[in-house]
């Protein structure tokens, strides 16, 4: 793909990688742009640093570990978990500015979050909070999107589009029929609604143990926390019989790489007492499923505004009150940049 330079909040945190990704060996990452090694030190605590020796600008993650230090393999130049360079084989002067940038990195719900501006405001407490994450019935799906993380943000805040990508799995008429109440607050833009008397779709059923085509009940809160996660809170229940809700959960955190593609995680938390082995396991398989249309969906969204923009092509993009949650979102990034 072809895309022009983009502009990308750096004051923020991005999901970097699962928590259990990093270990002893080097983990080489494109984040907003830039090249980031990632890895544990021997205490298990993580760092990034930026992928380039400060020499010539060879990736250090193709180099190899000497304890918590990195070697790089093009010269031999050896690096701190914080940059500074601490060995040259060829010189027994180290330059003042042989270092290399390190990124603030924070773990929380599984994942480890990186600052990738100032590190000076890399406050954790701006981490989204995610805690039904911390529980253990949930599924989890990632891919490299090749597509851009607004298409991805925009496509999870306006669930219009569920009857029709996802009517196999989890689409019901209410989804685009009542329009969300949507505000925004700062970085944060929040959609309710309340959604009455549906029908229950296949997947919901298998893993509800609810009756697929009767009458349901589903509520829905849509969190997006600017620039790069989505959170929706949901329940549904057989119509009447709301004692006997199913809370559930779907978090979905997108990071940019830069080139005009996009690390997606996303999870499932079934919150309800008593899941069973089976629901969850069809919740696994179902959640991928549905993820992997929204792939197809949104790659093909991708290749056609790809193919327009290199032909000069600027149709008229039509938007209607569904799209007000995806208006607001972009608002709220564009407030993030420096």
């Amino acid at each position: 793909m072809t895309h022009a330079a983009k502009k990308f909040a750096s004051n923020a945190w991005y999901v970097a990688a699962r928590a259990e990704e990093l270990g002893e060996a080097l983990l080489a990452r494109s984040i907003i742009g830039l090249p980031v090694v990632l890895y544990r030190k021997a205490d298990g605590s993580p760092c990034a640093l930026l992928d380039a020796c400060a020499h010539r600008l060879y990736p250090l993650s193709k180099g190899f570990r000497e304890g918590d230090e990195i070697r790089c393999s093009y010269h031999g130049f050896k690096f701190d978990p914080l940059g500074q360079c601490t060995h040259i084989p060829s010189s027994e002067h180290i330059p003042e500015q042989a270092k290399v940038r390190s990124f603030p990195l924070v773990e929380r719900y599984d994942m480890a979050w990186i600052w990738m501006g100032d590190p000076e405001l890399a406050d954790p407490s701006l981490i989204p909070d995610c805690h039904w994450l911390n529980t253990g019935n949930k599924v989890f799906y990632y891919v490299h999107l090749q597509a851009d993380y607004q298409l991805l943000i925009e496509n999870l805040l306006d669930f219009s589009h569920v009857p029709f990508v996802h009517a196999d799995q989890q689409g019901h008429p209410e989804l685009a029929r009542v329009v969300p109440e949507t505000e925004m607050a700062g970085r944060t833009v929040v959609s309710k609604r309340l959604m009455r008397g549906s029908i229950t779709p296949s997947l919901w059923a298998d893993v509800m143990g609810l009756r697929q085509g009767q009458p349901m009940d589903h509520d829905q809160v849509f969190i997006f926390n600017a620039p790069s996660s989505v959170c929706i809170r949901q329940k549904i229940w057989a119509s009447g019989a709301e004692d006997a809700a199913y809370p559930f959960s779907t978090s979905h955190f997108m990071t940019p790489d830069g080139d005009g593609a996009t690390h997606y995680w996303s999870w499932v938390s079934l919150e309800w007492n008593g899941v069973s082995p089976a629901s969850l396991e069809r919740m696994d398989v179902g959640a991928r499923e549905v993820a992997q249309q929204d792939v197809v969906a949104l790659q093909a969204q991708q290749r056609t505004q790809d193919q327009l923009r290199r032909h000069g092509e600027r149709p008229v993009i039509v938007s209607v009150p569904f799209d007000r949650g995806s208006l607001l979102s972009r608002r709220a990034i564009a407030s993030l940049l420096d």
